[in-house]
């Protein structure tokens, strides 16, 4: 592991989204307590995530969603 400094001003507003999305899908069971943890309206954070959603989709072509909800 190396200790270099990210370029913060390398970083779009889509590799944001995408973050947002990802952590969303990592860590929350709901919107309500995503909304709640970062302090947003429920239809803030579902516009966020579903931007972010869509972000990774185009970039992976992976739907981790649906993915994680196959059963």
């Amino acid at each position: 592991m190396t200790n270099e400094k990210v370029n913060v001003d390398a970083i779009t507003p889509n590799d944001a989204a995408q973050a947002i999305y990802l952590d969303w899908i990592n860590n929350f069971l709901t919107v309500t307590k995503f909304a709640e943890h970062y302090q947003l309206t429920e239809d803030a954070a579902e516009e966020l995530i579903a931007w972010g959603s869509l972000v990774h989709e185009q970039r992976t072509g992976r739907d981790v969603f649906q993915e994680s909800n196959k059963a």
